[in-house]
């Protein structure tokens, strides 16, 4: 892993917990409550400036960020020190509406992230797929884009990667007709049993040609090579056309992440193995790393799909995530009492120390890996 992808997956890491923790400050702010603290990165502290109440800070570690809301933490030391118990402007004496927007204002934040990243990267000249009927006669420049490559297939081992143009294909002396997917599929087909050598463009825009020939064992009953394609063409979108697209995105990814998640959990309460489909930061920066190669469009996108992960990561009720203490504020305004704090601190060190013996282990999978 390079020092270059290292240090994008930092910067990633640090715009993701600020825009969250922004939310929370934000939030905070305009239901007064008093905000003491807040910093990028954490501690050790190389510089803090007080500004009104609030004093804002950049530590050593840029690991992400936090807002420090005076009494949020509602402990004993906390309201004898400071006078939180009773102070209105503490987090604890206000409304359990301002708590619970200032608690769900991070996971707002991470969600209108994505929304705003996959709006602006579907205004313009964008690619698209040539089937869509959306845009129909105004797709132009169509062209056949690898966007699979099965592992160990022939094309994975003369190294197509995804998201490689085809820009020529021969075999046994003929052309290959690259007028849609379906086109060169039959050819392969009809020409299963000579090698095709296939020349191509690379994501990072290298032309490179390769020979290689159809095996049994990807596909049933036929040969193959190991690749899905796609046709996709070039279109101009209006900013309506892009907020559409970029709506329509983040819905969509979205919704396959919490169907992601709960396949997880499901295949976890029955007791199957899941860590092959968790990543922690070794493995995420890996795939930042091998992201950055395919363009600015793709470094987006992946932050976008970031976005919405930490989301609905955060949003989970479990204790020492936003959801978890969501929970809290809800039970205490049904209730109308509060939940004695040092039940509630005992979970969330319980719940974080889980969290993190979780990170531990998904690491050393993924340095495994």
């Amino acid at each position: 892993m390079s020092i270059s992808a290292i240090l994008l997956f930092v910067l990633i890491l640090l715009i993701l917990v600020i825009v969250h923790e922004f939310g929370h400050f934000i939030v905070a702010k305009l239901t007064n409550m008093r905000v003491d603290e807040f910093a990028f990165g954490f501690p050790p502290r190389i510089f803090g400036k007080k500004i009104g109440e609030t004093t804002y800070a950049i530590n050593a570690l840029p690991l992400g960020g936090y807002v420090s809301i005076w009494g949020e933490n509602g402990s004993d030391e906390d309201k004898k020190a400071h006078g939180a118990a009773t102070h209105p402007r503490a987090f604890g004496n206000r409304p359990w509406w301002a708590q619970l927007l200032v608690l769900i204002a991070g996971v707002t934040m991470n969600m209108a992230l994505a929304l705003v990243i996959f709006i602006s990267i579907s205004y313009g000249t964008i690619s698209i797929s040539a089937d869509d009927d959306v845009f129909g006669s105004r797709i132009k420049n169509s062209t056949l884009i690898v966007t699979e490559v099965s592992k160990e297939s022939p094309a994975f081992k003369a190294g197509i990667i995804p998201g490689s143009t085809i820009l020529k294909v021969v075999s046994d002396r003929t052309d290959a007709p690259l007028t849609t997917a379906t086109s060169l599929i039959n050819f392969i087909a009809s020409h299963q049993n000579t090698p095709f050598v296939i020349t191509y463009r690379t994501p990072d825009d290298k032309q490179k040609s390769t020979t290689i020939a159809a095996v049994y064992g990807i596909v049933p009953d036929k040969k193959a090579l190991g690749i899905g394609l796609l046709q996709v063409g070039t279109v101009k979108t209006t900013i309506p056309e892009a907020i559409s697209l970029g709506y329509n995105k983040t819905i969509n990814i979205t919704t396959m992440t919490v169907d992601g998640l709960m396949s997880v959990l499901s295949s976890a309460l029955k007791g199957d193995s899941v860590l092959s489909s968790l990543s922690g930061p070794v493995g995420i920066a890996r795939i930042v790393g091998e992201t950055s190669e395919y363009g600015y469009r793709a470094i987006l996108t992946l932050v976008a799909v970031l976005s919405i992960n930490l989301a609905i990561f955060n949003i989970l009720p479990l204790p020492a995530l936003d959801g978890g203490r969501m929970v809290v504020v809800i039970i205490e305004s049904v209730f109308r009492k509060k939940v004695p704090m040092k039940y509630y601190s005992w979970v969330n060190v319980v719940g974080f120390m889980a969290l993190m013996l979780l990170l531990v282990v998904v690491t050393i999978n993924d340095i495994k890996g």
